[in-house]
């Protein structure tokens, strides 16, 4: 079940040349203040444009709402939208589809002389020969600008190695322990 791993590794994580399993991570921390989401208005509408983005097959837009040190490490901009468009044309070729990926509240908030960060759960839906599954993972939303400006780093699947890498400050924040997808239909 290759596209069931691949949802984070391109659809949220364009950089990821395989799927690793990731060592267990302790549990999340509990949800922040009210005051802190909503201190983020511009966090919640970005996560909401790259929901749309993918709803859309706007590779472009989701490429561009990915946090530049992702792209960067993924040869740039043009590369991954090739990589992209080519990889999910591929799924469809298969009869695997893209279905969602819905954003949930973002929580724990952590702020550094380099940033904020926030994590942003995730569930995607895929369709494919054997059902329709659904895993549950996280984005790590960064701020570089007070807030004003956000883009995202999947953490679905990564181990702490390969996210510090893109993120040296990483173990400042409590990632969710990743979970199984699940089948929700035939």
């Amino acid at each position: 079940m290759k596209f069931i791993c691949f949802i984070g590794a391109l659809a949220l994580f364009l950089i990821c040349a395989g799927c690793r399993s990731a060592p267990p991570r302790p549990a999340a921390a509990p949800p922040p203040p009210p005051a802190a989401v909503a201190g983020y208005p511009n966090l919640t509408a970005r996560a909401k444009e790259l929901e749309a983005a993918l709803a859309n097959k706007d590779y472009a837009k989701f490429i561009d709402l990915t946090y530049p040190k992702v792209v960067e490490l993924g040869g740039g901009r043009d590369k991954l939208l090739a990589e992209m468009t080519r990889e999910m044309q591929s799924w469809n070729a298969e009869g695997v589809e893209l279905l969602s990926a819905t954003c949930g509240a973002p929580g724990q908030f952590v702020s550094d002389n380099t940033g904020i960060y926030a994590v942003v759960p995730v569930t995607t839906k895929i369709k494919a020969k054997d059902g329709i599954f659904q895993t549950d993972g996280s984005l790590i939303g960064v701020s570089t600008d007070g807030g004003v400006n956000w883009t995202f780093v999947d953490a679905t699947g990564k181990d702490q190695t390969e996210l510090k890498q893109i993120l040296p400050n990483l173990d400042k924040l409590n990632l969710p322990a990743e979970k199984p997808p699940v089948k929700i239909s035939d």
